[in-house]
């Protein structure tokens, strides 16, 4: 069950591995084209469920729950051997703790207290599913530090990454002569309004001073595409080249990336490739975020994967009234060119990628959720999966 674009990519890696252990497997759920891609059956497509902040959240209530109720008469009927569910703790613990009370067994993959240290949030989580399964080092050591049974083999995105293309091949591939610069305004209808235009407003800017640049705009599904081609219009602006899909490729083909923050950070990461990351609400959710940390109820030093990875500030982070055009290119800039900045990011990436750990993790985790529906416990799924 993936509730978002990211979900959906992780869900349909897993899907694939869990096919190569079982050819005959059936898997059914709630996702995206990852997991079609996959041979999931889908009973709903989930693309358009994510928003940013509680305001824009509010507006969805009503379709989400009517979707809600639809997953959960589909759990019933089917009563899969398993439920695996990824991210979105919103929808998903009320979901994990209503299959357990039918006595349905349940996994979940990317669990929300990924960022959390408050044992009472990781007991709840921990109560409700049968598996958790991490996908960060520090978050596996804080549930294993309370006693709590978790698997924990790296990030799945390490295997992704592991075949991808290199830089050279991804240009040929790309047919690229100039460098090249990445935009990834995120994976949400509001992300791309509120990023994009200031994004390729930067892009501009620097292809001013390198004609040749390309701009590449790879769109995570077909609607985004076309609402992205409906904001820019016919005419697009002078070296910008839109991708359907192809994030990976081209990252691995660009100098430096402008993005959301989001999963596309870790992909960058494992890429070596210098980014930018900028995140920004709309008005009323940004005003709700501020009286919020006045009041001390939120607490967020920094918002970029990979500087939660290493628990620093390796990547520059730009919120909110800091994305405008003439912050976001100064800071741009200073990765552009080579230089200490730029060398000390791709030196911190390295530090990502190490924490992150190396391929093969989809495979093993593959293995935990296959005795999991088997009917194994935690820690007896665990001890199966040992190389």
């Amino acid at each position: 069950m993936a509730a978002e674009p990211s979900g959906d990519l992780q869900a349909g890696a897993l899907a694939r591995a869990l096919r190569r252990r079982d050819p005959a497997l059936r898997l059914v759920g709630v996702g995206g084209a990852a997991m079609a891609a996959a041979g999931v059956e889908l009973w709903m497509e989930s693309h358009t469920w994510s928003t940013i902040g509680p305001g824009e959240a509010l507006a969805r209530i009503p379709g989400l729950y009517l979707a809600y109720r639809r997953m959960r008469g589909h759990l019933l009927r089917e009563r899969p051997q398993l439920t695996v569910v990824i991210d979105a703790p919103a929808l998903h613990m009320r979901l994990v703790g209503f299959l357990k009370r039918r006595g349905l067994r349940t996994a979940y993959y990317f669990p929300p207290s990924a960022w959390s240290r408050n044992p009472l949030r990781m007991h709840e989580i921990h109560s409700r599913v049968d598996g958790v399964l991490c996908a960060f080092r520090a978050n596996a050591q804080l549930y294993d530090s309370l006693g709590l049974p978790v698997a924990f083999f790296g990030h799945p995105l390490s295997d992704v990454v592991h075949d991808s293309p290199g830089p050279e091949e991804a240009r040929g591939i790309l047919g690229l002569e100039g460098p090249a610069l990445a935009v990834l305004p995120g994976s949400r209808t509001q992300e791309v309004r509120h990023l994009l235009p200031t994004f390729l407003e930067v892009a501009a800017r620097l292809r001013r001073d390198e004609p040749g640049l390309q701009i590449l705009l790879p769109c995570a599904t077909p609607p985004l595409e076309r609402r992205i081609r409906s904001m820019l219009g016919p005419e697009l602006p002078e070296g910008l080249r839109i991708m359907s899909g192809q994030a990976r490729l081209a990252l691995a083909a660009s100098r430096l990336a402008l993005m959301a923050s989001g999963s596309a950070s870790l992909e960058a990461a494992l890429l070596g490739v210098p980014m930018l990351l900028c995140y920004r609400f709309g008005a009323l959710d940004a005003a709700l975020g501020r009286t919020l940390k006045a009041l001390g109820l939120l607490r967020v030093d920094r918002f970029g994967l990979p500087n939660l990875v290493l628990d620093q500030d390796v990547v520059p982070e730009l919120l909110q009234e800091e994305v405008q055009p003439d912050r976001v290119e100064a800071a741009a800039r200073r990765l552009w060119e080579e230089g200490p900045a730029r060398d000390r990011m791709l030196a911190d990436l390295a530090r990502v990628q190490e924490a992150l750990g190396g391929p093969g993790v989809v495979d093993r985790l593959a293995r935990v959720v296959d005795f999991l529906a088997a009917g194994d416990s935690m820690p007896q799924a665990l001890a199966r999966t040992e190389p």
